[in-house]
């Protein structure tokens, strides 16, 4: 009897999870379903029917729980065993309550019964929180409510004075689910009325959960403790003796401490791949100790442990512990004892040297603490690298640009002539092993030929004066791999995309590269459990590298060709679209300007008083003055020194031009980077101005967007056929990205990786701003056209701020030129009959001269007299 009892174990381990989701999904249906009459006539008599609606509730809820719950369970976490138990207790007693369901009652109590039986398997610790799988819950949670709702109205509908088909009850559930509104639902009980409230309550506790898990990853963000981080530093500093142990002491690693404490294993947790970097760290004869209880260690949490870059010296230990192993390239070691740049071998890298050296270039080594000045100015050089290299920066087995790393680093900086910086790279220990090494190695995007070279060869000749026995040039991926007879079919495959895709990686040009100084080569390997945990694994290492942005992981040039096409479609399906709302535009307009005539315009156009013109006039100042702003403030941020003048001067010549002629990100840049360039900056602080003056202009509308939606939340047009009535969702998901984004301000001091995008952390004092100036933006952008409308205009300035904002979303989204006929179309249809639409247009095309024309006219202006004085200094340069 005993030799079945594994496998038993193991069927009932994979049959839970299905069984949890099951148990869920009857919940859910016993919970829209009322109850057998008998019963629930004859708990009538015991309690409340409210008692029994709660039943029904948390019969509900606990189902969308379970459901959640089922993968966590399938990998024994033991967090979700938790859960669960309680969640079925909740189940068991809500049944009994909500119509004596004791069939549903069972089920559930059979599903404990066995968690309960099975609690010692359940022993995996939980995963680090990820946005990805918040994301996952949200979306569970909208399918979720939105079956809850449209199944329940579809099966209840008797309760109601309409009957429902399958689509009238999804339309009713989004109305009431996106707007809060009943949409003129009628009960004709107490049960109609329970079930229509309960779906507020089940949209509000689900998304609230998944926006709860979504958030967690940041305001929770889980990393290594400071204690373990110390015992770890004293460990790599006493045995740390290869390039990589540096690395183990980035805080994107956790700590696995052997039984004894004197050994550790640096680690990423990837998915379900617990990435290690390196070999153990510790005293050698506790190596396969170590590894033992971390490999009980990974089984215990559901990981798979895999290791990368391990040395030759241990493969033998890793192979007869059960893993398997890969080469996956070599590290190349310049021999520093027989280094020389003497005689025919030396005589390349000998005048580069010297070419350099004669022309007054210079390496100087900075030790620690760095100041900020020297960090501003390798900061733009790392910039500048970055963006020719077209990629970003890497993590996990390689350092990345951070200001408190670098600050306490050697640093070589490669200095011109004129002393300013052209590269730099920064020294790293390791520790036990006489061998030098460096992280990051950066130069200018424009430098003298040979630079690097002089860089490297100076770095020699530096540490082999201070007696280094070698110098560590990093690894080369897939050199020297599946080049032997004896290789491994896997490795031969490796050695083909070296040799064939090195137009997109340039594989090859880095070995040669590196080879041209001689080093000894040495393999390195990835170590992992078996051949169908590869696959696993190897996306692990592509996260973990990448620092989850896996589509900058892929060079650019690669993507470029493969999504050449669909950047084609887009920029097609961009400008119909645009072109199409245009149309439609100039449509309604022609349709309401064909009742008037041309002499009843001018007429309307006349009857606005001189003073209020005036006063347009001085807003349209106030408002540019604001947007000037803009430039000011993200110089500020980026750490740029430049004139208040003439940032303010590119940013009125930009936004003057971009909001008469459209597609701001455009034509907007273009000016930006035009003048920008003339005044000394560089290509990658350009790009950053720009991403936070267009980040700032859509803050600023989901800022004071989101409060005037919610508290005055306007109809919607019927043509735009939304499946909500008012423009309270927006305000309410306007507020929530507003909230979430101070949020990060205030307690997250570090960028934001979702993916591929990297979104910079800002400081609360500027994120703050960033508001009050964008607010301001759109407050007297606004006060413009309300000054010029008809005094007899039945809405305060608050009531119209909300249609303004509408409009101007809707004209923003269309790209047309300043949103020229599509904000006009939002305004007469917002705005009249209340106001004559004679007065309307009237005071639109006021608007249009005033706050488009006479800017645009002054940009031109200005942008004549900045290329006449380029011109000038081009022509005639100072002496």
């Amino acid at each position: 009897m005993m030799r079945y009892r594994a496998p038993v174990v193991q069927g009932l381990l994979w049959m839970l999870p299905l069984f949890t989701a099951l148990v869920g999904g009857v919940n859910i249906i016993s919970a829209i379903t009322p109850g057998l009459r008998n019963r629930w006539e004859w708990l009538a008599d015991l309690y409340p029917f409210e008692v029994r609606a709660g039943g029904h509730i948390f019969a509900a809820l606990t189902g969308f729980f379970l459901l959640t719950l089922a993968t966590r369970l399938l990998r024994r976490k033991t967090w979700a065993w938790r859960l669960a138990v309680g969640l079925l207790m909740v189940s068991i007693v809500s049944h009994l309550l909500k119509g004596l369901d004791y069939e549903e009652a069972l089920l559930s109590g059979t599903l404990l019964l066995q968690l309960i039986l099975l609690r010692s398997h359940f022993t995996a610790q939980s995963d680090p929180p990820s946005i990805r799988q918040g994301i996952r819950v949200l979306g569970g949670a909208l399918i979720f409510t939105l079956a809850y709702g449209t199944l329940g109205f579809l099966w209840l509908d008797q309760h109601y004075a309409v009957k429902f088909n399958l689509l009238e009850a999804f339309r009713q559930t989004l109305a009431m689910f996106f707007t809060a509104d009943n949409a003129g639902l009628q009960a004709t009980n107490r049960y109609g009325q329970f079930f229509a409230n309960s779906i507020y309550l089940m949209g509000a506790v689900s998304l609230g959960y998944a926006f709860w898990m979504i958030l967690r990853p940041v305001l929770l963000s889980q990393t290594e403790s400071e204690a373990n981080r110390q015992r770890a530093t004293a460990i790599v500093n006493q045995y740390g003796c290869t390039s990589l142990a540096r690395f183990t002491l980035f805080p994107d690693k956790y700590y696995f401490f052997s039984p004894s404490g004197q050994s550790i294993i640096a680690y990423v947790p990837k998915g379900r791949t617990a990435l290690a970097l390196g070999d153990p760290i510790g005293p050698p004869a506790e190596r396969q100790e170590v590894l033992q209880s971390f490999q009980i260690f990974c089984h215990r949490n559901d990981w798979l442990p895999a290791f990368y870059q391990v040395l030759p010296q241990d493969l033998k230990l890793y192979q007869s512990m059960g893993w398997q192993s890969l080469k996956i390239g070599e590290e190349g070691i310049v021999d520093l004892q027989r280094f020389t740049l003497q005689g025919k071998a030396g005589r390349k890298l000998r005048s580069s040297l010297n070419k350099l050296t004669q022309a007054g270039y210079r390496l100087q080594f900075y030790q620690p603490p760095i100041s900020g000045t020297l960090l501003d100015q390798l900061e733009s050089i790392s910039d500048e690298w970055l963006a020719m290299m077209q990629g970003a920066e890497k993590q996990f087995s390689l350092g990345w640009f951070d200001r408190t790393y670098l600050s306490e680093s050697e640093i070589a900086v490669v200095l011109a002539p004129d002393g300013t910086p052209q590269a730099f790279a920064n020294v790293i220990p390791e520790y036990q092993n006489n061998e030098a090494t460096i992280d990051l190695m950066r130069r200018r995007q424009v430098v003298e030929h040979g630079i690097m070279d002089f860089l490297f060869i100076a770095l020699f000749e530096h540490f082999q004066a201070q007696g280094y026995d070698g110098f560590n040039l990093g690894l080369s991926a897939l050199s020297g791999v599946g080049q032997s007879s004896t290789s491994r079919r896997l490795e031969r495959v490796l050695h083909f995309l070296y040799e064939h895709l090195n137009q997109f990686y340039n594989f090859q040009g880095l070995h040669a590269y590196k080879d041209k100084f001689d080093p000894r080569w040495e393999p390195r390997y990835l170590v992992y459990p078996s051949l169908t945990t590869l696959p696993e694994v190897v996306l692990a290492l592509v996260r973990a590298d990448s620092g989850d942005r896996l589509w900058d992981y892929f060079n650019p040039g690669l993507l470029r060709q493969l999504g050449l096409p669909w950047q084609r479609l887009s920029q097609w399906t961009s400008g119909l679209l645009g072109l199409s709302l245009f149309g439609l535009a100039v449509w309604a307009i022609a349709q309401e300007v064909q009742k008037y005539s041309w002499s009843a315009l001018l007429q309307a156009l006349g009857s606005i008083p001189s003073p209020w013109i005036l006063l347009a006039l001085g807003l349209t100042g106030a408002n540019y003055a604001v947007l000037a702003g803009y430039d000011i403030l993200a110089l500020r941020y980026i750490k740029v020194p430049l004139a208040w003048q003439k940032s303010a001067q590119a940013a009125l010549v930009s936004y003057a031009v971009s909001n008469s002629v459209g597609f701001a990100l455009l034509s907007g840049s273009a000016l930006r980077y035009r003048m920008y360039t003339a005044w000394g900056l560089t290509l990658p602080q350009i790009s950053r101005i720009i991403a936070f003056c267009n980040f700032s202009f859509w803050l600023g509308l989901f800022a004071i967007g989101g409060v005037m939606f919610l508290f005055d939340p306007i109809a919607l047009p019927k043509f735009l056929k939304l499946p909500f009535e008012t423009v309270l969702p927006l305000g309410l998901c306007f507020t929530l990205v507003t909230a979430a984004y101070l949020g990060l301000s205030w307690f997250r001091r570090r960028p934001l990786r979702l993916r591929s995008w990297v979104l910079p952390h800002i400081p609360p004092q500027i994120s703050i701003l960033q508001i009050g100036l964008t607010s301001l933006d759109w407050i007297l952008a606004a006060g413009v056209l309300f000054i010029l409308l008809p005094k007899s205009i039945p809405l305060s300035f608050f009531g119209f701020f909300g249609i303004y904002l509408l409009a101007q979303v809707v004209g923003v989204i269309s790209n047309v030129p300043g949103g020229l006929g599509v904000f006009e179309s939002m305004i007469l249809l917002l705005l009249s009959p209340p106001v004559p639409s004679l007065q309307l247009l009237g005071a639109l095309l006021a608007y249009r001269c005033i706050y488009y024309l006479v800017p645009l006219l002054s940009a031109i202006f200005l942008l004549g007299i900045h290329e006449i004085i380029q011109y000038r200094q081009r022509r005639f340069p100072a002496p």
